[in-house]
C-alpha cells in the first residue's frame, strides 16, 4: 500500500475500554439494527429475475407483499414506443426508487440494492429505455476493451443501488456491473418547479448556459464569504495598482485600476504561437478593435473566452500571451511574480480543459459543439439521465486532460478562486466551497452541504491487502497474533494466528477516512502549511513542461498560495520554514537531471525533470513526530553581510570604528560562518515566544499554532514577521552544514558473505544483486536495501545511476520514527508530553552534539554470534527502513536517520570540490553508528 492509500485510512489497536463499550453497546447496537432490518425485510416477497421474474420461495412468502419498487403487472407497451421497457425493467417502479426512501431491496436487509442478471439485450440492439440509459452511459464512461469484457462476461450481476445524501436531496440510483468498474449515476430530471438538489438538468450540446453559470457566481459570492470555509487563496496579496488587461467590449489591450472585476483564461500554449503582445504587436492590439485586426491571429480559444467574460457580465479579461509582453524580459519577470495575485484576485478562471492548442476553442461555446451529448430517456411517465460525473470521484474528463498534464496550468488551477472547466460534456464549476455540474441542481449553493461520501469499494477491496499489511508492520512485532475488526467487514473478526495460538491477540481496527471528489484541487484549509506545501510538490512534478528553463517559474504563484502569508523565503523551490524536512524529497520514478545554465542544485526537486514527492506520516492518525534535525547549519556571508551584521549586532559603535571594520572587511573574501543551532531551529525561547503547542487527537498530530498567523497550522514552528530571515543557501546555490557521514559502496549481496562482527566495517553496502528478499512489492529499479556487514540496515531511493568507481556517502541529517499504529509504543502520555521543539532539543544537543561524556549512548544492541544469519524475510518495500532486528533491535521513537545519499564531484580545473546530491533514505540509527562515522564539513550544489 502506498503512501496516499494509507493516508486514507485509520488504524488503530483496541483498548480494553473500548473493548467493553463494544461488549455492552456496539454488538448490542448492531443486533438491533440488524433485527429491525430483518423485521423490514421480512414483510416482502423478493423477487429475482431469471428469464422471468420469480419469487426466491413461492410457498414461504404467502402472506409476504410484493416490494413497494415491484410492479407485479406493468403495462406492456410496443418496441416501438420510446417509453417501451423489456420483460425485466418494466416491472421496476423507478419513480418509487427515486422518490420513497429506505426501500429493501431484493438481496439482503438493511439496504435498498436490488440485483439482477445482466442480460444479452443490455449490450445489443434492445429498445428498453432503462437498458438504453445504461448500456449509453457505461460506453462513455468505459474503454472499448472494457465493454468487451462485459459482453463476453457469463452470468454477470448488475446491481442498482439507491444513493441516499439525506432528507434534504434527490435520491439517485448508482448502476454496476460486476465486470467493469465504471458506475453509471442515474438522476431523474427535476420539474421546473422546486426541484432538488441532485435532481438532473437537461444540458443542450451544442450550446452551454451561461445563465447558470451567472447564477453560480452571484450565488458563490453573495452567500460564500460569511461561511466557515475558507478560501485557500485568502492570504494572497491584492497585486498591483494596475493590470494589463483585455477590454472585451472594446476589443483590446488595456491598462486598468484595480481592483476590478475580471476573469483569467487558463489553457495550453502548444507549439502554436497564434497571437502574443510584443513590441511589434502592441500598437495595433492596444488599439480599439484590435483583437479583430486582420494582423492579429486570435485562437479560437482565445476568442471564445472572449465571448464568456461578456456573458457573465466581466468588462476585462486576462490572457497572458495578451498581456504579458512577450519580448520583454523585464515585463515577463515582474507578472510571473505576481500570478498568485493575478489569478487569486480574478472573479473566475475560465478553463479550456479539452484542449491541446488555443486553436480547439471552448466546446459549447460559439462554434466548437461538445462531443458527448447527454443520455436522457423516458419511461414510465418521467424522464431520467445519465449523469455525465459522479461528484464523488474525481472528474476524470479533467484529471486526464493535457491541460492538467502542464506545470504553469498546475498553479493556474490552485490560484483560482472559482473556475469553469469546459469540458467534452457540460460546464463544471468550483469555488473554495464546492463543485457544481451543469447537469444536476446543485445542492451546496442552496445553503445544503451532503455528507461527505468515502470510497468504501476501493477500500474493501482491499481489506485482505491491509490486514497483511498490519500482520507485517514492523513495529507491531511484539504481538505474534492478531485479530481484525475491519470496517467492511461486518460484525465478523478475522483472526491470522503464528504457530504459538495461546499468546493473546490484540485486536487492530481500521477504517477509511471521508474524502471528497475534488480530485486535483490543493487541499490547504484545516492542513498544516508544510501538508500543504508537500501536496503541492507532489502534485506539480507529475506536470510537463515545454521548457525546463520553467521549473520554478511555474511554481512561483503555488508557493505563495502554501506559505499562506507566512514570513518565509523559498530557495530553488523549498521553504525556509522547513528546509530540513524539505530536503528529503523521493524520487517517484526515474529522474532526468536538468543541466541549463539556470538549472536548480541537486538537493532541490527543481533541480531534477520527473514525479518527485515526500514520505507521509504513514497511517492517517499514526502517532509520529516530525523530523529532528542533527545539522550544524553554516552560512555563506560575503563581506557586506558580515558588515551589516556589525551595524545591527545591538552594541554601541563608534563611526570611526565602523568605518575601520567595513574598511578591513571590505577587502577579506567571503567566508563560511556558523549559525546559532538555537536560532536556526527557534529552541532560543521556548515558552515565551508566543508559540503554542496543540494536538490533533483526530490524526494523534503534534502541531503548533501562534497569534501572529491565525488560522494557521504548524508542524514547527516556522520564523515570525518580526524575525529576520536566516539564509541558508548561498547565492550559487550552495548549502554548507556539518553532519556526521559514512561511505557508502555498491555491493553484490548476492555474491558477499555477511559478517557477525560487528563495528568491523566502516562503510555501509547500498545491495544490488538483491531482488529476492521481497515477498510482497518487489523494489523498483531505482530502490536499494542498505545493509551494513550484510546485514539490512535500512532503504534507499535513488534518483540518479550510480558508478562503482565513484566516491559515495550516507550523511544523516535528522531523526525520524518508522509510522507506526496507535497507540505509541511508550504510551499516550509520553508521546504527547515529547513535543516536536522538546524532540528537537533532545535529538540535536543530547544525542547529537552533546558533551562526550554526557551525550547518550547511540550504539544499540550487539547481538550476533558467529552462527547468526541475517534475516532476509519478505515484506512490504514502501520507502519504511525496515531492518535485521535480531542485529540492531526493534523499533522504537526517533531511532532513524533520515540521510541523504551523496556523490563526490570535483572541478578538474580549480581542484574544488563538492558533494551532489543522488539518493535519499531511512535507515536504523544504529546501524548508522555502527559504521563509525566521521564528522566533516559538507558542500553540497
Amino acid at each position: 500500500m502506498s503512501d496516499d492509500d494509507r493516508a486514507l485510512i485509520n488504524v488503530w489497536m483496541q483498548s480494553e475500554e473500548e473493548g467493553r463499550q463494544d461488549a455492552e453497546t456496539n454488538s448490542e447496537d448492531y443486533d438491533t439494527a440488524f433485527n429491525t432490518a430483518c423485521q423490514i425485510f421480512n414483510q416482502y416477497k423478493h423477487h429475482h429475475f431469471d428469464g422471468e421474474w420469480k419469487v426466491y420461495s413461492e410457498d414461504k412468502y404467502d402472506n409476504r407483499r410484493d416490494e413497494e419498487w415491484f410492479i407485479s403487472s406493468p403495462t406492456i407497451l410496443g418496441d416501438s414506443d420510446p417509453e417501451y421497457l423489456c420483460d425485466m425493467c418494466r416491472h421496476m417502479d423507478f419513480a418509487a426508487l427515486l422518490t420513497r426512501r429506505g426501500l429493501p431491496g431484493n438481496n439482503e436487509p438493511g439496504s435498498s440494492v436490488i440485483q439482477l442478471p445482466v442480460l444479452p439485450g443490455l449490450f445489443g440492439p434492445t429498445g428498453c429505455s432503462f437498458c438504453t440509459l445504461v448500456r449509453r452511459g457505461l460506453q462513455d464512461r468505459c474503454t472499448p476493451d472494457e465493454i468487451d469484457a462485459a459482453k463476453e462476461a457469463k452470468g454477470g450481476k448488475m446491481r442498482l443501488t439507491v444513493l441516499d445524501d439525506g432528507p434534504d436531496y434527490a435520491l439517485r440510483l448508482e448502476v454496476g456491473l460486476e465486470s467493469v468498474a465504471p458506475r453509471v449515476v442515474v438522476q431523474m430530471l427535476a420539474p421546473e418547479q422546486a426541484p432538488l438538489p441532485l435532481q438532473g438538468l437537461l444540458v443542450r450540446q451544442d450550446m452551454a448556459d451561461m445563465g447558470r453559470l451567472r447564477t453560480w457566481i452571484r450565488t458563490c459570492e453573495e452567500r460564500h464569504h460569511d461561511q466557515a470555509v475558507t478560501s485557500p487563496v485568502a492570504s494572497i496579496p491584492s497585486g498591483p495598482s494596475t493590470l494589463r488587461v483585455i477590454d472585451v467590449e472594446e476589443g483590446r489591450v488595456v491598462t486598468a485600476t484595480t481592483p476590478c472585476r475580471y476573469a483569467c483564461l487558463s489553457y495550453v500554449w502548444g507549439n502554436e504561437a497564434g497571437a502574443q503582445l510584443t513590441t511589434e504587436t502592441r500598437s495595433v492590439l492596444e488599439s480599439v478593435g484590435g483583437l479583430t485586426d486582420v494582423s492579429i491571429r486570435l485562437g479560437q480559444t482565445l476568442q471564445d473566452a472572449v465571448k464568456v467574460a461578456k456573458a457573465i457580465g466581466l468588462r476585462y479579461l486576462w490572457i497572458d500571451a495578451l498581456c504579458i509582453l512577450q519580448d520583454d524580459d523585464e515585463d515577463k519577470t515582474d507578472i510571473i511574480s505576481r500570478m498568485g495575485a493575478i489569478y487569486g484576485n480574478a472573479v473566475i478562471t475560465i478553463v479550456a480543459s479539452t484542449n491541446s492548442t488555443p486553436t480547439e476553442g471552448l466546446p459549447g461555446v460559439a462554434k466548437v459543439p461538445r462531443t458527448r451529448a447527454q443520455v436522457v430517456q423516458k419511461m414510465q411517465g418521467i424522464a431520467l439521465a445519465a449523469a455525465f460525473h459522479d461528484a464523488r470521484l474525481p472528474y476524470q474528463d479533467i484529471e486526464d486532460s493535457v491541460w492538467n498534464s502542464r506545470a504553469w496550468t498546475f498553479q493556474e488551477r490552485q490560484l483560482s478562486r472559482r473556475a469553469v472547466y469546459f469540458t467534452s460534456s457540460q460546464m463544471y464549476f468550483t469555488c473554495p466551497h464546492e463543485v457544481v455540474s451543469e447537469d444536476t441542481v446543485p445542492g451546496l449553493l442552496t445553503d445544503q452541504r451532503p455528507t461527505q461520501l468515502m470510497d468504501r469499494s476501493r477500500f474493501q477491496t482491499r481489506l485482505w491487502a491491509l490486514m497483511d499489511y498490519i500482520w507485517n508492520d514492523p513495529t507491531q512485532t511484539r504481538f505474534p497474533n492478531k485479530t481484525f475488526h475491519i470496517h467492511g467487514l461486518g460484525s465478523q473478526a478475522v483472526s491470522m494466528m503464528s504457530s504459538d495460538e495461546s499468546v493473546p491477540a490484540p485486536i487492530y481496527r481500521a477504517t477509511p477516512v471521508p474524502t471528497r471528489g475534488g480530485g486535483g484541487a490543493l487541499r490547504v484549509e484545516g492542513e498544516t502549511v508544510w501538508k500543504a506545501y508537500s501536496d503541492a510538490v507532489s502534485m506539480y512534478t507529475r506536470r510537463k513542461m515545454s521548457w525546463q528553463t520553467d521549473a520554478l517559474r511555474a511554481f512561483h504563484g503555488v508557493g505563495d498560495l502554501v506559505a499562506q502569508g507566512v514570513h518565509t523565503a523559498f530557495w530553488h523551490g523549498l521553504p525556509e520554514f522547513n528546509l530540513d524536512a524539505a530536503l528529503l524529497w523521493y524520487p517517484r520514478e526515474l529522474l532526468t537531471r536538468r543541466t541549463h545554465a539556470d538549472a536548480s542544485p541537486s538537493w532541490s526537486w527543481a533541480g531534477w525533470e520527473g514525479h518527485a514527492a515526500y514520505r507521509g506520516r504513514g497511517w492517517r492518525n499514526a502517532p509520529a513526530h516530525p523530523p529532528a534535525s542533527v545539522v550544524r547549519w553554516y552560512q555563506f556571508k560575503h563581506p557586506r553581510d558580515l558588515i551589516h551584521d556589525f551595524l545591527v549586532d545591538g552594541e554601541p559603535h563608534t563611526p570611526a570604528e565602523i568605518a575601520d571594520f567595513a574598511f578591513r572587511t571590505a577587502r577579506r573574501p567571503a567566508e563560511v560562518c556558523s549559525l546559532d543551532p538555537a536560532v536556526v531551529f527557534r529552541l532560543a525561547d521556548i515558552g515565551g515566544d508566543g508559540w503554542i503547542h496543540a494536538r490533533d487527537t483526530d490524526r494523534n498530530e503534534h502541531y503548533y499554532t501562534h497569534p501572529a498567523y491565525p488560522g494557521l497550522r504548524f508542524t514547527y514552528p516556522a520564523t515570525l514577521p518580526s524575525q529576520m530571515l536566516v539564509t541558508r543557501a548561498a547565492p550559487d546555490g550552495a548549502l554548507f552544514f556539518v553532519a556526521r557521514t559514512v561511505p557508502a559502496r555498491l555491493v553484490d549481496m548476492a555474491t558477499t558473505p555477511h559478517n557477525p562482527v560487528p563495528g568491523v566495517d566502516d562503510f555501509l553496502q547500498i545491495g544490488v544483486g538483491d531482488d529476492g528478499g521481497s515477498s510482497h512489492r518487489r523494489r523498483r529499479p531505482w530502490e536499494h536495501i542498505i545493509y551494513h556487514q550484510g546485514y539490512r540496515a535500512g532503504f534507499l531511493a535513488r534518483h540518479a545511476a550510480l558508478d562503482a568507481t565513484a566516491r559515495y556517502a550516507l550523511v544523516a541529517m535528522s531523526r525520524d520514527t518508522v509510522p507506526g499504529i496507535a497507540p505509541p509504543m511508550g504510551g499516550w502520555d509520553a508521546y504527547w508530553g515529547l513535543t516536536p521543539r522538546r524532540a528537537q532539543h533532545m535529538a540535536f544537543y543530547e544525542w547529537e552534539w552533546g558533551d562526550e561524556g554526557e551525550r547518550m549512548p547511540v550504539l544499540g544492541p550487539n547481538r550476533h554470534d558467529d552462527g547468526d544469519e541475517p534475516y532476509r524475510g519478505g515484506g512490504y518495500e514502501n520507502g519504511d527502513p525496515r531492518w535485521d532486528t535480531a542485529r540492531f533491535g526493534s523499533p522504537y521513537m526517533l531511532d532513524v536517520y533520515n540521510v541523504l545519499l551523496l556523490e563526490r564531484k570535483k572541478d578538474e580545473d580549480d581542484g574544488r570540490e563538492w558533494w551532489e546530491r543522488v539518493g535519499v533514505g531511512k535507515m536504523n540509527s544504529y546501524a548508522f553508528w555502527h559504521a563509525k562515522p566521521d564528522e566533516g564539513m559538507i558542500v553540497l550544489r
